[in-house]
């Protein structure tokens, strides 16, 4: 072959890598690889089950279930089993209420108030002014998971939880602050309940669920009763891994609700990692996608990120975490509920997206399993993730194991309560929070909120106690501090406790 010729076929091999589209030059991708390391990653964290869904190419190209759905019984996790995808509901949220955007029932900047007369924040400038857009990129200036103790672990319903707003106090400024808040998408859902006339569990179901055929989705854990393939969700209660009731999210479910499979969520993936089409029907409009899945509000980009994960941006959508990998762009969420933990993460480019669901807490195991399905797609060198995960949690041990050092070092011992522990037990009460109570019990005080603020109490030093909650929620402290106040006259007039901050409870008379 002559010189000329050699480099005629050079020149046209070049021209076909350019033109032929990324999604179609990624690698072979050995996925039965996966189930060695993902058994063994199970075994790292104790993780009774979970399921994994690959979605590439506007196919499902994987999904498998590994271990049980409940721990000490043998029914396999498998591609159909449903688990709580917790706050991978809130894009669910955002994409009916662009639907009613397109169709100009309602818009992204109307003030709330238009649509919600009665509804009320701290400061009145902010409840005239927050916009629809406002309650979806968590700018409200509300603490991070403010209020959440109104639906986890109780049964307040939606409007009594949303009245309640207007006693929280913000920790920011409006429009100026990120903070992750739930109530705000509870809000948002009822937003659209108001201009609709339809609760959000309907819009869900008619606007989603059935034009892409999520038959094995649903909005309450109460639909989950009677169903056979329902993953368990577990915690470690008093030092052992058990099943624990599912989270009953009903009051805020516009936030967190949502029930399905690696099946059904594949479905979700492709119609966003398409703009809104799905297998030839327009669900909602690329406009809306795009609105979506562009950053709302920017945030940080941490030096581990920007060396390990090659992250130069990142931000909040409508619904969906915005930031890129490796040069690509990633449109992501988790969720977590007690015993649940999710991940989904699409990378539009490739026409790649991976969602995890988990039946324990533990948040690691879902981002070690989708970094290591990216960088296989990618053709990144192949790193155990694992591994790198595991080492944040033994730093995390040994931060933990030091901040008790720490705590047992300040703790003036000698010293016993002001009063009598009955003195102590009554009713206390709170605007946002409403009542909770303190009992003797045993011998011991019981500060009892609801069943997933319910704990015991051990004398610390003088009047402060310390909590150990009986149902932990998985991402709030297995132990808080609990401060009883005292007037002049000796009487306990309230309390302070922490569940994410702490919260001033009154003594009722």
């Amino acid at each position: 072959m002559s010189l000329i010729i050699r480099r005629l076929t050079f020149l046209v091999a070049m021209l076909v890598l350019l033109v032929v589209p990324a999604t179609a030059r990624a690698q072979e991708v050995d996925l039965e690889a996966l189930d060695a390391w993902i058994e063994n990653l199970m075994e790292d964290w104790s993780t009774p089950g979970l399921a994994v869904g690959i979605v590439h190419g506007d196919s499902l190209v994987f999904a498998r279930g590994y271990g049980v759905r409940t721990l000490g019984f043998e029914e396999p996790v498998d591609e159909h089993t449903r688990f709580a995808v917790a706050s991978n509901s809130k894009a669910f949220t955002a994409a009916v209420l662009g639907m009613l955007v397109e169709e100009e029932i309602l818009g992204w900047d109307d003030r709330v108030i238009d649509h919600l007369p009665d509804f009320q924040m701290w400061d009145p400038w902010v409840t005239r002014d927050i916009r629809v857009r406002d309650l979806l990129t968590h700018r409200s200036g509300l603490a991070t998971f403010g209020g959440d103790h109104l639906w986890i672990g109780a049964t307040n319903g939606r409007e009594e939880i949303i009245s309640r707003v207007r006693f929280m106090e913000p920790v920011g400024p409006f429009r100026a602050s990120f903070h992750y808040q739930n109530l705000m998408f509870l809000v948002a859902g009822q937003v659209g309940h108001a201009a609709t006339g339809r609760s959000w569990d309907e819009m869900i179901a008619t606007r989603i669920f059935s034009p892409l055929g999520m038959n094995e989705s649903s909005t309450s854990v109460r639909d989950l009763v009677g169903l056979e393939n329902v993953a368990s969700a577990h915690e470690v209660v008093q030092g052992e891994l058990r099943p624990v009731d599912y989270d009953n999210v009903d009051g805020v479910a516009p936030a967190a609700a949502i029930n399905s499979n690696v099946v059904d969520m594949a479905r979700w993936m492709r119609l966003n990692l398409k703009e809104g089409s799905f297998e030839g029907s327009q669900v909602f409009s690329a406009g809306t996608a795009r609105e979506m899945q562009r950053i709302q509000y920017p945030l940080g980009v941490s030096a581990w990120a920007a060396e390990n994960l090659g992250r130069r941006f990142n931000g909040y959508g409508l619904g969906w975490f915005i930031s890129d990998y490796k040069g690509r762009k990633v449109v992501s969420h988790s969720g977590g509920l007690t015993g649940m933990i999710s991940l989904q993460t699409l990378l539009p480019e490739e026409g790649l997206g991976v969602i995890v669901l988990t039946n324990f807490a533990p948040s690691a195991p879902t981002s070690a399993i989708t970094y290591r399905i990216l960088d296989a797609y990618l053709g990144e060198p192949e790193r155990d993730w694992n591994e790198v995960f595991v080492g944040f949690r033994n730093q995390g041990e040994d931060r933990a194991a030091q901040r008790e050092e720490r705590l047992q070092a300040a703790r003036v011992t000698g010293t016993e309560p002001s009063l009598p522990l009955e003195a102590y037990a009554g009713t206390y009460t709170e605007a946002v929070s409403g009542e909770t109570t303190v009992r003797l019990e045993d011998g011991h005080l019981v500060f009892d909120y609801n069943p997933r603020h319910l704990g015991d109490l051990e004398h610390w030093h003088h009047d402060v106690f310390r909590v150990t909650w009986r149902h932990p929620i998985f991402d709030m402290a297995a132990q808080s501090f609990l401060r009883f106040e005292l007037d002049e006259k000796g009487d306990v007039t309230g309390l302070e406790v922490t569940f994410y901050d702490p919260i001033r409870f009154e003594k009722v008379e």
